[in-house]
């Protein structure tokens, strides 16, 4: 059982005056009946038997009839429908298309007009609440104070299947209009299930995220791979440079070997007396080409 169940039955009885004149043990009962705290539906039926007094569309117990009159919203008719909101949203119930047709019955009154009044009223309120505010931010709506569906403000029609469009003059609306505009066309549309399509949108958005993730990790990644490659090459020129040095060296190195060997073998050619005449001149360019490739030697003459 639930509240809607207490309050539909809760109308009934009042409209048929089978109350009683005990009103306490009759909220009481009903409260009991549907497993609903105490006190709970005092508020419901006061508002009730106040909007029965006032309404000459109640007193004619025509439904139909009474929702073709443009009645002017009163203050208890919005207080009524913000707290039913509030308590069935609290009890589980999510889809507030249902819930506004709810209240709609329960005021008789047209779905449109209570659909156009209660998101009226909200966006009213998020604009006061802007203006108020003196910096940017982000606004986050829990569940208890905005329904998790919405629909798209519509005025009263003829009772038939109702198509959304946006004129051309509401192409700037807010994106919650736009949202709850195609979210009421496509709970009419038969074969389509609504939660099972935002379910899919939902996932598919969620990829979308965790793809550019991926994508911004491989990007942070290549940004690395390419910083190591150029230390490397860097590196790898270095080295390269290193090595033509070292490689005119050694030629510098061979090539002053050779020399000195052409020279030991021409001074092997000579006799006694020449080799001493010539030796110590031939120490002197020894230790000469010795030092000339950094080895600190000298022999003594």
């Amino acid at each position: 059982m639930s509240l809607k169940s207490a309050l539909f039955e809760m109308k009934e009885a009042i409209m048929n005056q089978v109350v009683g004149p005990s009103e306490q043990d009759y909220i009481h009962n009903l409260e009991t009946k549907n497993r609903l705290r105490n006190g709970s539906l005092v508020f419901y039926y006061n508002n009730l038997l106040m909007l029965t007094m006032n309404s000459s569309e109640y007193a004619n117990h025509s439904l139909v009839d009474s929702k073709k009159v443009n009645r002017k919203w009163i203050k208890i008719e919005i207080e009524f429908m913000f707290h039913y909101i509030k308590e069935r949203q609290e009890e589980g119930a999510l889809n507030i298309t249902e819930i506004l047709e709810e209240v709609a019955q329960l005021l008789n009154r047209g779905y449109q007009s209570v659909n156009y009044k209660y998101y009226s009223l909200i966006k009213t309120k998020d604009k006061k609440e802007a203006a108020n505010q003196n910096s940017y931010q982000f606004i986050t709506i829990t569940e208890k104070d905005v329904p998790v569906l919405s629909t798209e403000v519509i005025r009263d029609t003829p009772l038939a299947t109702q198509v959304n469009q946006l004129a051309p003059a509401q192409d700037n609306d807010d994106l919650l209009d736009i949202l709850s505009g195609l979210i009421s066309n496509v709970q009419q549309l038969p074969g389509i299930n609504l939660n099972q399509l935002l379910r899919s949108l939902f996932q598919l958005t969620n990829l979308a995220l965790q793809n550019q993730d991926a994508v911004q990790q491989i990007e942070s990644m290549k940004s690395e791979v390419n910083l190591e490659k150029e230390a490397m090459q860097e590196q790898l020129m270095k080295k390269e440079q290193q090595f033509i040095q070292e490689k005119k060296r050694n030629d510098e190195l061979q090539f002053e070997v050779s020399k000195l060997a052409k020279e030991i073998s021409a001074f092997n050619l000579l006799g006694d007396a020449a080799k001493i005449q010539q030796l110590k001149s031939y120490n002197q360019r020894l230790n000469y080409i010795i030092d000339s490739f950094g080895l600190v030697l000298r022999v003594s003459s």
